[in-house]
């Protein structure tokens, strides 16, 4: 979605630092927790009996929804009193045969992190992609990093920021930033772009990123007031392009 190209941009080393430094794949347990559906290693009390074999029954029926939901009680320990990732993966796996979004996400995750088993990149990856695909923001943002690096996949980095905009428009802050970066710094063969840049980080601002409000007067500087009207324009059609979860 690039419109418009500004003025290519001169990076401080330490900013081209910062720049590099998003784009490896580092999307893993510890960023993913701000997006998994429960926080891996989250305990909670044992849940009553009741809850725990009315959703049993339901799953074993076929119910994705409360496979899901089973899953996450083992990840949290509230079957057992400890967390149970090997069960907690079996119900996850079962909800993701079936097409649910949220459970090939966390298991994706697991594949990822050599949770309950090795890692296996290349299945994280095409969990990711079904997710991505059902328009789950957090999958869309992980499976960008993966496409940036070329981690589990071919390297696209085409592909790669069409997912991020996708999960910048469902409000993922992270890929915003990333976006901004992109733009701001022509990083992996992306076009230096300050007027992308200056719009992705001002919605990233909006949104309550710090990290973005440090670098926004860094691609301001670069605008002059056309510019600058170009990209305040840009960032307004972003908003009501915004897409909700």
């Amino acid at each position: 979605m690039a419109v418009g190209c500004g003025g290519r941009m001169t990076l401080s080393a330490g900013l081209v630092g910062l720049c590099l430094s998003v784009l490896p794949f580092v999307y893993g347990l510890d960023m993913g927790r701000a997006f998994a559906q429960s926080q891996l290693g989250q305990q909670q009390e044992v849940a009553p009996s009741f809850i725990i074999e009315r959703y049993r029954a339901k799953a074993e029926a076929g119910d994705v929804g409360a496979q899901f939901r089973l899953g996450i009680l083992y990840e949290r320990g509230a079957v057992t009193g400890s967390a149970d990732f090997l069960d907690a993966a079996a119900w996850f796996d079962r909800a993701a045969a079936g097409g649910y979004g949220p459970a090939q996400f966390k298991r994706a995750l697991y594949f990822q992190e050599g949770i309950a088993g090795p890692k296996d990149m290349p299945a994280a990856a095409t969990l990711y992609q079904k997710a991505a695909e059902k328009g789950l923001g957090e999958a869309q943002f992980n499976l960008a990093l993966m496409l940036t690096q070329g981690v589990g996949v071919e390297k696209d980095i085409p592909a790669a920021i069409r997912w991020y905009e996708q999960a910048a428009f469902r409000g993922v802050i992270p890929a915003m930033r990333t976006l901004g970066l992109l733009y701001m710094g022509g990083v992996s063969r992306t076009p230096h772009d300050a007027i992308e840049s200056w719009a992705w980080f001002t919605l990233a601002v909006e949104a309550g990123d710090t990290k973005a409000a440090e670098l926004l007067p860094e691609v301001t500087a670069e605008m002059d007031t056309a510019a600058l009207a170009e990209a305040s324009r840009l960032a307004d059609a972003y908003r009501q392009l915004r897409l909700r979860p």
